[in-house]
C-alpha cells in the first residue's frame, strides 16, 4: 500500500467512527435507569453530568459521573477500534474505489436502520421503542 491510498483512506476511517457514534445503538446501563441508545446520548448525558455535577461535589453525582465516563471511554474505545479495523480490512482488500463505496454504503445502511424504532429510550422500568429523530428530539428539548 503506498503513502497516497493510506492518507486519503484516513477520513472514511473518522466518517465512520462519527457514524457509529451517532447511531449505533449500544447498551446504556445504569443503576436505576437504562435502554439501548447511540453512544453520542452518552457522551451528551456524560457532558451535562459533568458540568451540573462539579459545582455541586456531592459523591453520588460523581459516582453516576463515573459510571458515565467510563461507559464514554469503553464504548467510544469499541466503536473507534471497530471504525479502524473495517476501514483497515476494505483497504486492504479491496481497491480504493470499491471500499470506499462499502463505507459510504456502511453509514448509509446505519442512518437507514436507525430511522426504525430499534433504540430503546432511558427511563424508570419501561423503555419504550424509539428511532433516531426521537432519541435526538428528546435531547433537544
Amino acid at each position: 500500500m503506498n503513502d497516497l491510498s493510506t492518507n486519503s483512506s484516513r477520513w472514511p476511517k473518522w466518517t465512520l467512527f462519527a457514524a457509529l457514534l451517532l447511531a449505533l445503538p449500544v447498551p446504556y446501563f445504569m443503576v436505576v435507569v437504562g435502554g439501548i441508545v447511540p453512544t453520542f446520548c452518552i457522551i451528551y448525558l456524560a457532558v451535562h453530568g459533568l458540568i451540573v455535577a462539579l459545582p455541586k461535589f456531592t459523591a453520588e453525582g460523581f459516582w453516576m459521573l463515573g459510571i458515565l465516563w467510563a461507559h464514554v471511554v469503553i464504548l467510544g474505545g469499541l466503536l473507534y477500534v471497530s471504525a479502524a479495523g473495517i476501514n483497515w480490512l476494505l483497504f486492504r482488500f479491496l481497491p480504493y474505489r470499491y471500499a470506499l463505496v462499502v463505507v459510504l454504503g456502511l453509514i448509509v445502511a446505519l442512518f437507514v436502520a436507525s430511522a426504525f424504532e430499534i433504540y430503546r429510550v432511558p427511563g424508570h422500568n419501561s423503555a419504550p421503542p424509539a428511532n433516531i429523530f426521537r432519541i435526538y428530539k428528546s435531547f433537544a428539548t
